[in-house]
């Protein structure tokens, strides 16, 4: 059964190993996907890609995200809607296991094992544990030749 948590979007902070880390990142679609005790949350973040201004934060933390996935440590959404409906939902479920999906389009769908927590100042924060599955996109390889070709032709 798939859910919607929320369809605007909301801002996301990513952290990576090492301690990098990036605020501009928006997702939005946020789904709820139950199959047993296996609950998915879903976001959309392909909105980062369609910026005209390639040098904008967004458009770049997104291209981070894309050559950095195997990378994540934790996403963090701050929005207490998404919160909410999510803690409602996993109470619903016995011993439930959190997956996390990160849909970029062209560029891959990544997901995750992850642990939920509620943060003190609201919002909800999903600490990754291991990449389960990647999904490669069709266009991405094209496109970065075109961007490295391009640029020097």
């Amino acid at each position: 059964m798939k859910y919607s948590l929320r369809k605007t979007p909301s801002h996301l902070h990513l952290t990576y190993k090492y301690g990098e880390g990036s605020d501009g990142v928006t997702g939005r679609n946020f789904t709820l996907e139950v199959d047993g005790q296996v609950l998915t949350v879903g976001i959309d973040v392909t909105p980062n890609f369609h910026i005209r201004n390639k040098s904008a934060p967004a458009y770049l933390d997104a291209i981070n995200l894309v050559h950095n996935h195997h990378k994540l440590r934790s996403v963090q959404c701050t929005d207490n809607l998404v919160r909410a409906r999510l803690i409602r939902a996993w109470e619903q479920v016995e011993q439930p296991q959190m997956r996390l999906a990160l849909d970029l389009g062209e560029r891959g769908r990544y997901i995750y094992a992850v642990q939920p927590h509620s943060l003190f100042m609201g919002g909800i924060q999903f600490d990754v544990e291991e990449l389960v599955e990647e999904q490669a996109g069709q266009g991405y390889a094209s496109e970065l030749a075109y961007e490295t070709q391009g640029k020097h032709a």
